[in-house]
C-alpha cells in the first residue's frame, strides 16, 4: 500500500494533464497564435484548419487518456 501523498499525487497530475488537453481542444485558437515582429509591423501565424482539427481531436484523446489513468489508479492502487 502506497502512502497517501503518493497516491494523490498519481490522481492529480493525470487530472491536471486532462484539464490542459480539453483546454487545448476547447480552445485551439487561443493557444497556437502568435506575433512576430515583421519588417512591416507586427505579423500574425495563424493554423491551417485541419490542424485546428487534429489538435482538437489531440486534446480529446490525452484528455480520455488521461482520466482513464486517474480513475484506473484509484482502482488498481487502492
Amino acid at each position: 500500500m502506497l502512502p497517501a501523498p503518493v497516491r494523490l499525487f498519481f490522481v492529480v497530475v493525470p487530472l491536471l494533464v486532462a484539464a490542459g488537453a480539453l483546454a487545448m481542444a476547447a480552445f485551439p485558437r487561443r493557444l497556437t497564435r502568435w506575433q512576430t515582429r515583421g519588417p512591416d509591423g507586427t505579423t500574425r501565424v495563424e493554423l491551417g484548419r485541419t490542424r485546428l482539427l487534429l489538435m482538437r481531436v489531440a486534446g480529446v484523446v490525452v484528455a480520455a487518456i488521461a482520466l482513464l489513468t486517474a480513475f484506473a489508479t484509484v482502482a488498481v492502487i487502492p
